[in-house]
């Protein structure tokens, strides 16, 4: 599930979200995603919500992982819990956005890990990300998460990439 394509104002508003000082825009796009995924999923509602993982490194670096800030505005709105410590990056991996796509798959191989003090069997988890092009990442951790024990697990993201370059710009 997505709110729009990856272009124009939506990909600005992504790539301000991955900042700090932008922490509202973050929150507000969250309560917009929570709408549109309460629309998406009314006869399947999430257990738990999960953010992608940023490595520690560049959570220090950019002072926030977007992600985190869009479950916790989902999780608010639709009074679902959210579990930021949940999937973790087992290694620094590569920019996406720097990457081929048939690259992408590679670098994110069996890259997360699953904090082992959640019981997550059967529950259904909504994934948040903010942007999604190939997919790669977010089938790598949902991966992750159906080996920890989760029965489902849905995507949602700010942005889809449709039709972008090979490079994702």
């Amino acid at each position: 599930m997505a709110l729009g394509v990856y272009r124009s104002t939506l990909r600005d508003a992504v790539i301000r979200m991955k900042q700090r000082v932008h922490e509202p825009l973050t929150l507000s796009m969250g309560h917009l995603l929570a709408e549109h995924v309460r629309d998406r999923l009314s006869q399947s509602r999430p257990d738990l919500l999960v953010p992608v993982s940023a490595h520690w490194i560049k959570r220090i670096v950019r002072g926030v992982n977007g992600p985190d800030l869009l479950v916790e505005a989902i999780g608010r709105r639709l009074t679902v819990p959210a579990v930021s410590d949940l999937l973790f990056l087992r290694r620094k991996t590569q920019k996406q956005g720097t990457l081929l796509p048939s690259e992408r798959f590679a670098n994110v191989r069996n890259a997360f890990g699953a904090n082992t003090g959640y019981d997550i069997r059967d529950a259904r988890v909504l994934l948040v990300d903010d942007i999604m092009t190939t997919g790669a990442t977010a089938s790598e951790a949902a991966k992750t998460l159906r080996k920890a024990g989760a029965k489902v697990v849905d995507v949602a993201v700010v942005a889809r990439g449709v039709g972008v370059d090979q490079r994702g710009s």
